[in-house]
């Protein structure tokens, strides 16, 4: 099963982004990986959130195909802990998924089109994070469930 990241923007700052790679890499030992990064909206104080939100949203669904399972990540999105994050990826293995996309938004936040699209919301934490933040923690879970998945020591 692919599994492919769509963000909004870019990670910016060079530690994060430095880490990011790192777990990206450790991930690509066990699946086939897609970064997609669409453009953030600049705006104007003026412009209303939601034309923001309503054009990165489209960014956002232009990325993902028929068939693909999407899970968007928000604040207010179901918790899981490492373990079961894992057996759901897995579950999602074995029924035979082709693509899994994980969409991150943007400071903005993530257009009610693209919740609509979702077949799962995460949350990775109660706290808002910063969407580069946001990005890294879930470059590092994943690679966990699939040590958690394989049994195999984390830190290797």
């Amino acid at each position: 099963m692919r599994i492919c990241f769509v963000c909004v923007g870019q990670v910016k700052k060079a530690g994060i982004s430095e880490a990011a790679a790192e777990y990206l890499k450790r991930i690509k030992r066990y699946s086939t990986v897609e970064i997609a990064e669409v453009k953030d909206e600049s705006a104007s104080p003026k412009t209303p959130r939601e034309d923001i939100l309503r054009a990165e949203g489209g960014r956002l669904l232009s990325k993902i195909k028929p068939g693909d399972y999407i899970a968007v990540l928000a604040d207010s999105g179901k918790e899981m802990t490492s373990g079961a994050f894992s057996k759901h990826i897995e579950g999602l293995m074995v029924s035979g998924r082709k693509r899994l996309v994980f969409i991150v938004g943007g400071s903005y936040g993530i257009h009610q089109e693209v919740y609509d699209r979702a077949d799962i919301v995460l949350s990775l934490s109660r706290m808002t994070l910063p969407h580069d933040l946001a990005r890294l923690v879930l470059y590092e879970q994943g690679y966990r469930a699939f040590t958690i998945m394989r049994n195999e020591p984390y830190s290797h």
